[in-house]
């Protein structure tokens, strides 16, 4: 992670260096050339190293939280403080200085700040076989100098049949399991405490292997159908179109996000400092949406959150184009961006919880790469290129009217494959209505139903 971060930001700073490349050219249309060149490799090679640092990032968090990945958000939110710190730095050090390379500068020092921390930073091993291997000598030697009455063949069928029944109920390391598995955390003496009044069956139970709790208890039988490769995963429906919805929704965010200063600058009139101001109101309601995201996924569920964020997307998408043009357009256009941190931390927060569980345990990290390939890889590129072509030739009011359609078909695909609150549904709802409402009015007419023969005798009229 070091490594490819470290490279990435040395073809992002390189970028100040371009200008002094290209200053002894002399021809204006030989060195644009040359600028744009160099600029796209650049981009390029930042994209390259770069992208991959989100989901290394994303998928050690979740290692070190284990079962506990409800409490991703209240890592996240770090990343909105540092973000909304960072842009209204570099807003304001323009201001100020007039120079565009700050933007460099404190990505630079950033960047090494993220370096040193990432470095000292240690994941914990994911399989609990491993762990136990390592231990085993240790308990052996515990056992043996605490007890002489076991036989060695006795200790190690023991640990066999142990280790089979960790294999059984592939018992998560991280869950609770009677012991910490922390080679930080474990005592020596508490694990000799352990073994000299434990036999085999009462280290079965000490563990709770036998009977665990509902909360980790899994199926013994193993899991034929489970996915091995990234390809089987993505034959599943409800995985697929996942991926297809984060995608529309990254290119519809980033669609905003790559033109949302153009638009500040050029048709609001908003100054620099209003512009680097954006990224820390943003960010503020991101901090807020983040810390609680586990209380909100637990009080409203990951399907309710996603839909959370498509839906003020949408509502602050459509607000954009019918601001005022002028600065007091900017100064709300500024409140509305507050949207943007709820959507985007109710999103993305929500977004990496579900692309977890989706996925076998075999392949939770290659699914949070693929989760940023799609969202930050494939859908920013394509919202930044087709945002760029629609606002040159039909304007920022054009663009805006794409993000709002990319979102509803994101939101449309969502609502089919995880609620029953979709297009489809309502026709079928409405459907099965008007086939109800038409059976009772038929019903009401008489039309339809057999009229019943007459069981009495002859009707006798009475003369007048």
């Amino acid at each position: 992670m070091c490594i490819v971060h470290t490279l990435a930001t040395i073809a992002i700073v390189s970028v100040m260096g371009i200008s002094v490349v290209v200053q002894h050219l002399t021809d204006d249309t030989e060195k644009s050339r040359l600028t744009i060149t160099l600029v796209t490799i650049t981009s390029i090679c930042f994209a390259f190293f770069g992208v991959p640092v989100g989901p290394l990032v994303d998928g050690g968090v979740l290692k070190i939280l284990g079962r506990n990945k409800d409490q991703y958000g209240r890592q996240r939110m770090f990343g909105s403080i540092s973000f909304g710190v960072a842009s209204s730095l570099v807003g304001f050090i323009t201001d100020w200085t007039d120079d565009m390379n700050a933007i460099f500068y404190v990505y630079a020092c950033s960047a090494i700040c993220f370096i040193l921390v990432a470095g000292n930073t240690h994941f914990k091993s994911e399989r609990v076989e491993e762990i136990y291997m390592h231990r085993q000598p240790n308990i052996s030697s515990s056992s043996s100098s605490s007890s002489s009455s076991p036989e060695p063949r006795q200790v190690k069928s023991n640990t066999q049949r142990y280790e089979r029944k960790m294999k059984q109920f592939q018992v998560d390391p991280y869950e609770e399991v009677g012991i910490d598995l922390d080679s930080s955390q474990i005592r020596q003496n508490e694990i000799q405490r352990l073994i000299q009044f434990a036999t085999e069956s009462s280290i079965i139970e000490a563990v709770n292997l036998s009977n665990p709790p509902s909360h980790r208890r899994r199926s013994a039988r193993p899991k034929f159908d489970e996915p091995s490769t990234i390809l089987e995963l993505l034959k599943k429906p409800e995985v697929s179109l996942f991926y297809l919805t984060m995608m529309l929704m990254g290119a519809s965010l980033n669609m905003v996000v790559s033109f949302l200063f153009i638009y500040l600058k050029q048709d609001l009139g908003a100054s620099s400092s209003q512009v680097g101001l954006t990224g820390l109101i943003g960010s503020s309601t991101e901090l807020v949406f983040f810390f609680y995201s586990r209380d909100l996924i637990r009080l409203f569920g990951i399907k309710s959150l996603v839909i959370l964020g498509h839906v003020l997307t949408i509502i602050r998408v459509f607000a954009y184009t019918i601001l005022p043009k002028s600065p007091t357009g900017a100064s709300i256009a500024l409140g509305l961006h507050l949207l943007n941190g709820i959507a985007f931390s109710a999103l993305w927060g929500a977004g990496v919880v579900q692309a977890d569980e989706l996925a076998p345990p075999s392949l939770q990290a290659t699914s949070q790469g693929l989760l940023a390939a799609m969202y930050a890889g494939v859908g920013a590129g394509l919202g930044s290129l087709v945002g760029g072509v629609i606002y040159e030739r039909y304007g920022c009011n054009a663009m805006f009217y794409t993000v709002i359609a990319l979102t509803v078909t994101s939101l449309e695909i969502y609502l089919e494959v995880n609620t029953r609150c979709a297009i489809s549904h309502f026709i079928k709802w409405s459907y099965k209505t008007c086939i109800y409402l038409y059976k009772r009015v038929q019903q009401a007419r008489g039309i339809g139903q057999a009229v019943p023969r007459w069981s009495g005798g002859r009707i006798r009229l009475e003369d007048d």
